[in-house]
């Protein structure tokens, strides 16, 4: 792990941090860690794990105020979207402001590793370049995730396979760390984190504990054929043989909650009622009776301050 840049915040300090993943690629992270947190007196870690929302210049940047050294079109869309999705709060910031040490990784395509021409786009929509053909723009990084996804798959990988691979060395950076108590590293996210949640939450030891915010549903819910936006979840051998609620099979019995909203428009409330009710089953048959929590709260796709404070108590509960 190198550290790129560091600045000390309100009881808490801020290390950009770059890290070698899986193979030989490299991943840049925010590292959050309380001054509290020592070798002797190990405090609990949380992966945190940024959305889609069809934004691809920031990534950790979504769920952590970025550096003072940060350029400015970065700052002014992070600010942005926190606005937008979290009432105003970073929420990387908040939790590391409560306790905990907090990992956030950028995804393939997003933020640090994102394109040219999505640097462009930011600067055009925040920054000092003209935005004459900012549609255009837009328009092509968006569907630049196709491309993603074939150019991986000639390689033989798949994209959400590598994304689901750099998350658990996230998880096993953070739970190596002298100032993390290794058995109380939890996760959390927020629609595509969400789904990247409950991949790492059933399939990566070093999670104890996690939450999914606003991405569960059935398969026959989804779109045919997939949207661009789709290719960066799709694990086609998990979805061939399994429906979305399975993934209950693999988390059983660890603490998960799930959270979605009873007006969210990209999740239909039936539908996600009748996938949380499958996992419930499941947990029940499998040891996990008690251990999953799954609730609707009032509104759209949203992780506001209600939610905010939902999710602290869980984590407080569990870790």
């Amino acid at each position: 792990m190198t550290v790129l840049a560091e600045e000390s915040r309100d009881g808490y300090s801020c290390k950009l941090i770059e890290y070698k993943a899986v193979g030989d690629e490299r991943v840049q992270s925010y590292l959050l860690v309380p001054d509290a947190a020592t070798a002797d007196e190990p405090r609990p870690g949380l992966v945190l794990l940024h959305d889609h929302g069809a934004r691809f210049d920031i990534g950790k940047e979504k769920l952590v105020r970025p550096l003072e050294s940060a350029p400015q079109h970065i700052k002014a869309s992070a600010l942005q979207w926190a606005q937008d999705g979290f009432d105003g709060v970073f929420l990387a910031d908040k939790l590391a402001a409560e306790g905990y040490v907090v990992i956030v990784p950028d995804a393939l395509y997003w933020g640090s590793r994102s394109t040219p021409l999505c640097r462009q786009w930011s600067r055009m929509q925040f920054g000092d370049l003209p935005s004459e053909d900012i549609r255009a723009v837009k328009k092509e990084v968006y569907e630049g995730q196709r491309a993603v996804y074939d150019s991986l798959m000639q390689r033989g990988v798949v994209w959400a396979e590598q994304t689901l691979n750099e998350d658990a060395a996230a998880a096993r950076l953070l739970a190596s760390l002298p100032c993390v108590d290794k058995d109380r590293v939890g996760c959390f996210g927020w629609s595509m984190g969400a789904h990247r949640a409950w991949l790492l939450g059933a399939f990566c030891d070093d999670v104890k504990a996690g939450v999914a915010l606003c991405w569960m549903t059935l398969k026959e819910t989804q779109a045919q054929p997939p949207s661009a936006s789709d290719y960066s979840m799709m694990i086609p051998s998990l979805r061939e043989r399994y429906d979305f609620p399975d993934i209950a099979r693999w988390l059983s019995p660890k603490p998960f909650l799930f959270l979605n909203g009873n007006s969210d428009r990209l999740f239909a409330p039936d539908a996600v009622q009748e996938a949380f009710d499958r996992m419930q089953a499941i947990y029940s048959k499998s040891g996990g009776a008690g251990r999953l929590r799954t609730e609707f709260f009032d509104g759209d796709h949203h992780c506001g301050l209600r939610e905010q404070e939902t999710i602290l108590r869980f984590f407080k509960e569990e870790l």
